[in-house]
């Protein structure tokens, strides 16, 4: 059940450090989980150090925000916690996870109108809407003389005559469009008015089994042939059936919105640019960009969208107009609904997909905790009374210290994991205390290039 407005509210605040950033500007802490602090000190340390970290405070914040994913995770994995169960499983898979949930409800609700049984597809053949036409293409252009061009349409006109007289494959041979010329010329199943107008006339004028008069493009000198349902029955039904899928999902996902009644807000643009800008900060946000029936679209679930988007989408976001973020809302926001509509219609993943996916979050956890090296504490860690608490602090710094000397071997917490790990935990990272750690690092890398008598390089400035 959802909760309560006024309870997600504080435990928002709470959970993020809300009240207490009103008071303090933590500029010596970088980042603070469950009360451990990143000091400021130490992230300038390692990177002053390292080999292969830039001295900028972009990378300084993906950074701190490793160091909260790896504590969180440190955490429980330190408390006994697999990682492993329906709700950790499920989170940490969530693209998985929908697009399993939205292909199988796609398949019941459209899939199966679209099967063409046998009377279905005859109809579908006599009717012509749909047609799967074969083609010889002989080239010519208008780099051509009048005599190459007659000579080329000397050659098409034989081998119409061959193809006609029931030596198709024969003339086939001769095709110079090489992809058709693999499939017996077969260009597929077409629609009226998706090819130039001169074949289009040509193909949609066939009656079964037909060899149109050869005919002119700009691509050529073309035999066209429409096969007899008999020659070609299940490639027209795949062709038509693929077809009537289309159709049906464009009807189906334009109707959607109105449907469930999509409104996008009108301060939509302004909030996708502002997520654009902080992606990791804007995760915990709660902001509504677009809401329907049953549902919302949140700042929150738009940032978690940026892992999985490509990059460049992210770089266009600034220059876009107000219309087009709208769309980019309403496009992510469609495909809340259609998860919505999955719920609605009972589909659930089967125990073998469950399977498959608790087995990639075991494999994660596992890479992670040798990466951490959590699954060799020492026995005298233990007897030594530290607490799970500084044990997992231990292991985070040392990790981080073998970052910074050697970047590569970086084994980031995936994205949805480290959303699940987030949710349960008050943590925050703090601008104030990446400035000061930015400064101080600028400041010691300055004053050892200074020593050493040479210049900063370019990002260690």
């Amino acid at each position: 059940m959802r909760r309560s407005v006024v309870v997600a509210s504080v435990l928002a605040l709470v959970g993020c450090g809300g009240l207490r950033d009103m008071f303090t500007a933590h500029t010596d802490a970088v980042a603070v989980v469950g009360g451990r602090e990143l000091p400021a000190g130490r992230v300038a340390e390692l990177f002053v150090r390292s080999r292969g970290l830039a001295i900028q405070s972009d990378v300084m914040t993906r950074f701190a925000h490793l160091w909260v994913n790896y504590v969180l995770l440190a955490d429980r994995i330190l408390a006994g916690d697999s990682l492993i169960d329906s709700v950790a499983v499920l989170a940490a898979n969530w693209p998985a996870v929908h697009q399993i949930l939205i292909g199988r409800f796609h398949d019941q609700i459209v899939g199966q109108r679209a099967t063409l049984d046998s009377a279905r597809l005859d109809s579908a053949y006599v009717a012509g809407e749909f047609r799967l036409i074969r083609h010889i293409l002989i080239r010519a252009d208008t780099g051509m003389s009048s005599s190459q061009i007659e000579a080329k349409r000397r050659q098409a006109e034989r081998l119409r005559t061959e193809a006609a007289g029931g030596a198709w494959e024969r003339a086939n041979q001769s095709n110079e469009d090489p992809n058709a010329k693999a499939q017996s010329g077969t260009v597929g199943v077409i629609g009226r008015g998706e090819t130039v107008q001169p074949f289009d006339d040509a193909a949609f004028a066939l009656g079964p089994g037909q060899v149109a008069p050869v005919t002119a493009t700009p691509f050529g000198f073309h035999v066209i042939h429409r096969p007899g349902l008999s020659h070609v029955r299940e490639q027209f039904r795949r062709g038509v059936e693929q077809r009537l899928v289309a159709r049906l999902d464009s009807t189906y996902l334009a109707e959607l919105p109105k449907r469930l009644h999509l409104k996008v807000r009108s301060s939509a643009a302004a909030t996708v640019r502002e997520v654009a800008r902080d992606p990791m900060e804007a995760r915990q946000s709660r902001r509504v960009l677009a809401s329907f029936d049953g549902g919302r679209f949140t700042a929150g679930d738009l940032a978690r969208w940026f892992d999985l988007l490509p990059a460049q989408a992210a770089q266009q976001i600034p220059t876009a107009t107000d219309d087009d973020l709208k769309s980019f809302v309403q496009a992510l926001a469609r495909n809340a609904m259609l998860l919505a509509e999955t719920h609605t219609a009972g589909v659930q993943l089967t125990s073998e997909e469950f399977g498959r996916l608790r087995g990639d979050v075991s494999m994660q956890v596992f890479e992670l905790k040798t990466a951490l090296r959590l699954d060799s504490l020492a026995a005298a860690d233990t007897a030594a009374g530290r607490s799970r608490r500084e044990l997992a602090a231990a292991r985070v710094d040392a990790y981080l210290g073998r970052i910074a000397e050697e970047p590569q071997s970086l084994v980031p917490v995936p994205a949805p994991l480290a959303d699940h790990l987030r949710e349960r935990v008050a943590w925050r990272v703090y601008p104030a205390g990446l400035q000061r750690a930015f400064d101080l690092a600028r400041a010691q890398r300055a004053a050892l290039d200074s020593a050493a008598g040479r210049v900063a390089p370019e990002g260690r400035r």
